[in-house]
């Protein structure tokens, strides 16, 4: 019990006296001077100076021990960095193909509901076919679409976009494609009538009174084309009161001879007229209302009322 007491005394006892030794070297230090100049430099300073003299190799041992793993740190967080970086730059490539296919099925929606709008009560329409190949050569006007005999589509069927447009027809089918010749193709040809604007309709397809009138005729023929890139009408009266801006529809029938397209599907306009004296008929150039470059989706007309089986 003696022996604690003693230990506990000694301790603070020496305590003691390391601060009154601290208090006298720190009221030492302080008056000495701040070595501006080698004179005024005290012992307790010089010793300062010395200590970091002995220690400054030391300090750069370390510095050099531990420089490799301050790079290694250094590189460890680089690399968290650039992970992040990494990270926020896939999220924007995410964000724009997101965007980009957002923009693409809203000019694909609107494509699909301009070409629904031309459709027809009286028709049955095959699905939405994509054009996926150009056929032919420099002599031919054709194309390959993605539905077939699957999809309720056989040859000799009318194909149409947008407001009721005649792009051409259905030849060779397979189970899964067709392919359809096109009305500038020169093996083409259509039964039609030409149609002053303010007696026809595109979009519906509907004729105006004047022109079912018995005693009025605005001409009708047969539309083909040629290698020298003729687009028209062949076989119109001289007679027949066509003329600039007028429309070419599809006439249906000949008499009483049922054609390949139903009546009003929309192919052109009359972009010229003219006639000779020692000719039976006038010549009609047609500006086609298809562009075939342009076509990128399409529809099959597999059937459509009146037509006989």
């Amino acid at each position: 019990m003696g022996s604690k007491k003693s230990s506990a005394a000694s301790g603070l006892a020496a305590l003691f006296i390391l601060s009154v030794v601290s208090v006298a070297l720190f009221t030492v230090y302080v008056k000495e001077g701040d070595c501006m100049q080698e004179q005024d430099c005290g012992p307790l300073h010089t010793v300062q100076l010395g200590a970091a003299e002995v220690l400054q190799p030391a300090r750069s041992v370390f510095a050099t021990l531990f420089e490799p793993l301050q790079r290694a740190n250094d590189s460890v967080q680089g690399a968290f960095d650039n992970s992040e970086e990494q990270r926020l730059e896939r999220k924007l490539q995410e964000t724009r193909a997101l965007a980009a296919e957002a923009s693409r099925l809203e000019r694909e929606n609107a494509s699909l509901r301009e070409l629904l709008k031309g459709q027809r009560s009286t028709y049955e329409y095959g699905p939405l076919a994509r054009v996926v190949a150009p056929v032919g050569d420099q002599f031919t006007q054709r194309i390959v679409i993605n539905v077939g005999t699957e999809d309720g589509v056989e040859p000799n069927r009318p194909v149409v976009i947008g407001e009721n447009t005649l792009v051409g027809r259905t030849t060779e089918v397979s189970k899964h494609t067709a392919q359809v010749m096109l009305v500038t193709d020169q093996m083409f040809a259509a039964g039609v009538r030409i149609i002053p604007p303010a007696e026809f309709d595109p979009a519906s397809g509907e004729l105006g009174p004047a022109v079912t009138a018995e005693n009025v005729s605005y001409g009708q023929g047969l539309l083909e084309t040629n290698l020298e890139g003729y687009f028209g009408v062949d076989l119109v009266s001289l007679k027949a009161h066509a003329g600039e801006g007028d429309f070419v529809v599809t006439s249906g029938r000949a008499g009483d001879k049922e054609l390949l397209f139903p009546p009003g599907l929309y192919v052109g306009k009359v972009e010229a007229v003219s006639s000779q004296d020692i000719e039976q008929f006038k010549k009609i150039v047609v500006d086609p209302a298809m562009e075939p470059q342009d076509l990128e989706e399409v529809r099959v007309v597999v059937d459509w009322a009146g037509r006989e089986g």
